[in-house]
Parts: structure tokens; C-alpha cells; sequence
């Protein structure tokens, strides 16, 4: 036996070896975890009040249902979704005075495809590309600061309310907490992300798994409504520092991105493919001529 033909009966030993191991495995499942929201919005990035942090949403339960065969895999996992930034309150020596928390609450349903890395019986190494239909359950921009000097850049309204004093060089603000700035009202009701990452499901026994998911969510919509994005786009409220009409905040485009990280248990159903047995046409008698009386 030369070489090649021993290469050849090494790849059929273990394509065999394969399809004897293969599985069908569906799975039923619960998890929960924790989400870094990223907003990027050309409009706070110019505005010198607000300096993005490090922030920390959850994901605090979800259901899971996938299939998976040979290769590939497909799933949905609805889940109570909640994303949107921080942003540090600066003053006008840039000191931290307060807090802007962006805090969006979805009804997620993510549906997607597993593509598998690896042929384990037990363990399943998976890219996953999904896109996540998520309908907004409730949505608000809030202020919490102390009494502070702002610097509010032109084209941005200043609040008529006591407190509220235009100097040359800022304005100053009064104390509050929690005071809404942005309304659910002017949220879209629906968001739609792009999502591709990591995951692994270890089998744990024939009938529990345990699973994690790693990935990077990309929102295709700006998830503010349209008319709002009208209104900053179209100063005509409160005039702002220089006597102008104002907006609420300086316009810019905005998308959420988010980095998820989910880890749960499922209770799953194994089951192997189907072996179909290849159908040969049956061989044709052969037939001779019948030699001649003399």
C-alpha cells in the first residue's frame, strides 16, 4: 500500500468514525447574565459636560431552545434585555459632580445560528451570528448631580426652572436626582441588533448541559424616535446660552452596542441521525442465445 492510499483509508476510517458519533442534541433552557453597554452619539461625544464610563447592565433570565446537528445548530433565546451607557456630569474645572444614566429595558428575541467547530459528542464549540428582535418595554435618560457649574455648549437649552442661573463663563444648576431628561415616549418601540460571538455547551450527563455565550451586539436603528431626532435636529425650544433657540442636546447620530456574557443550564434530548442503507440497482441476468437444432 503506497502512501496515498493510505491517506485515503485514514480519511474514510474517520468520516466513518464521525457518523457513528454524530448526534442530534435539542436542548431547553434557563440563564441569565451580565451586559457592557457602549452608546455612541456623536452629539454627547462634543457636548464638554458628559464623559462616557465604564458601565454594567444585566440580563437577569432568559430561555434558551436550540438543535443542533452535525455541523450546525439554530436556536432562540427570549430575555428581558437591559443596555444603555453612563455618562460622568463634568463641571467647568472638570471636576465630577454627577451622573447621566442612559437605561433601556427590552423584551429581547434573539434567533440564530450555531456554526460548530468541533465533531465531540459531549462538547460543542460553536460561532454564533444572530439577529435579536427586541421590543422596548421602557426607556429613560435621567440627571443626578449636585449644585455645580456647568458648561452648556451653544445650540443646547437651558432649563427655564429655578435654580438654573446663566453666567459668562456657564450656568449654574441646582441639585437633583433622578430627574428625567429623555422620556420613553421619545424611545422607538423596536430595535433590531446584529450579534456575533463564541459559545460552548458541555454535556454534563445524558440529560443536563451547561452552557455560555460570549458575543458583540451591533444595533442597525438609532433607538431614539423620530420626532425627537427631528427636534435636536431643529433647535426651536428654550434658547440656549447664547439667546438662540435651544434643543435638549446637540444632535448626532446614535447606535447601542453591547458586549454580552450569558452562562446557564439546559436539560437536553439526544438523539442520533437516522442511518439510511444506499439502495443498489439490482444486477441484470445475463442471458446467452440458444444454439441451434442441427
Amino acid at each position: 500500500m503506497n502512501r496515498l492510499q493510505g491517506i485515503i483509508l485514514g480519511l474514510c476510517l474517520a468520516l466513518q468514525a464521525i457518523s457513528l458519533h454524530a448526534q442530534n442534541v435539542e436542548s431547553f433552557g434557563i440563564f441569565g447574565g451580565l451586559n457592557v453597554p457602549i452608546t455612541i452619539d456623536q452629539g454627547l461625544s462634543n457636548d464638554p459636560r458628559f464623559i462616557s464610563k465604564f458601565s454594567l447592565r444585566g440580563t437577569p433570565v432568559g430561555f434558551y431552545y436550540g438543535y443542533d446537528r452535525p455541523g450546525l445548530g439554530f436556536f432562540v433565546s427570549p430575555n428581558y434585555l437591559t443596555i444603555g451607557q453612563s455618562y460622568i456630569i463634568a463641571n467647568t474645572t472638570g471636576g465630577h459632580v454627577g451622573t447621566r444614566d442612559i437605561n433601556m429595558n427590552y423584551l429581547s428575541v434573539p434567533v440564530g445560528l450555531k456554526f460548530h467547530l468541533n465533531s465531540m459528542a459531549f462538547f460543542r464549540l460553536s460561532l454564533v451570528a444572530a439577529l435579536d428582535f427586541s421590543f422596548l418595554l421602557d426607556a429613560t435618560e435621567t440627571f443626578t448631580h449636585s449644585a455645580a457649574k456647568l458648561r452648556y455648549p451653544a445650540g443646547v437649552s437651558v432649563p427655564t426652572d429655578p435654580g438654573y442661573t446663566v453666567v459668562y463663563d456657564g450656568v449654574f444648576v441646582p441639585q437633583v436626582s433622578n430627574l428625567v431628561h429623555v422620556s420613553k415616549d421619545k424611545f422607538n418601540s423596536f430595535q433590531l441588533f446584529g450579534g456575533v460571538g463564541m459559545r460552548f455547551d458541555l454535556d454534563l450527563s445524558d440529560n443536563w448541559s451547561v452552557m455560555a455565550d460570549g458575543r458583540a451586539n451591533f444595533g442597525l436603528l438609532d433607538p431614539r424616535s423620530e420626532d425627537y431626532v427631528n427636534q435636536l435636529k431643529n433647535p426651536a425650544g428654550p434658547p440656549d446660552v447664547k439667546g438662540n433657540p435651544g434643543a435638549p442636546d446637540l444632535y448626532g447620530s446614535r447606535r447601542d452596542v453591547f458586549l454580552s456574557f450569558t452562562l446557564g443550564v439546559a436539560r437536553i434530548i439526544t438523539t442520533k441521525p437516522k442511518f439510511k442503507a444506499r439502495q443498489s440497482a439490482p444486477i441484470p441476468k445475463m442471458t446467452y442465445p440458444k444454439a441451434k437444432k442441427k
